[in-house]
């Protein structure tokens, strides 16, 4: 019997299980549009593997040490991100950390190429979290907004 136009379609035509395909792996993925911790072979998805994550973009993990020696450093408290674990990795936060120790100047800078005309509060987060470890930030570019610090 054919389902009527208009009409939710009956019950033996619902067996979709049947016609699923069966699930596939798929490893992780973290691209700025797509991010997922992958699938296993149940079908089942994965969290992020924020350790593979960290290693695979040649960072190091943010210690509590390397907060304790930021704050002895410093004088100041780590940033709430860095605290609160929402910046939970680093590229050379203890060269900076040697570099301001010595009294020696140095520069963070981050650039931020919004896909579209304008900014989203997800392009504050570097913002801040860059301003917090300065004192003369500086904007520069149209497309590419920079932020050097020192």
């Amino acid at each position: 019997m054919a389902d009527e136009p208009g009409q939710p379609p009956a019950l033996t035509n619902l067996s979709l299980g049947e016609k699923a395909p069966a699930p596939k792996a798929a490893g992780q993925v973290v691209t700025p549009f797509d991010v997922s911790g992958g699938v296993d072979e149940s079908g089942k998805l994965l969290p992020v593997d924020y350790e593979k994550l960290t290693r695979e973009f040649g960072a190091s993990p943010l210690t509590p040490d390397i907060l304790e020696r930021f704050e002895k450093v410093t004088g100041h408290r780590p940033h709430r991100f860095m605290r609160r674990g929402i910046v939970f990795s680093h590229r050379e936060l203890t060269k900076i950390l040697d570099r301001h120790e010595k009294g020696q100047p140095f520069y963070l800078y981050t650039g931020r190429g919004p896909s579209s005309d304008s900014m989203h509060v997800g392009h504050t987060v570097p913002f801040e979290f860059t301003k917090y470890g300065s004192f003369c930030p500086v904007f520069t570019g149209d497309y590419t907004a920079n932020m050097l610090c020192y």
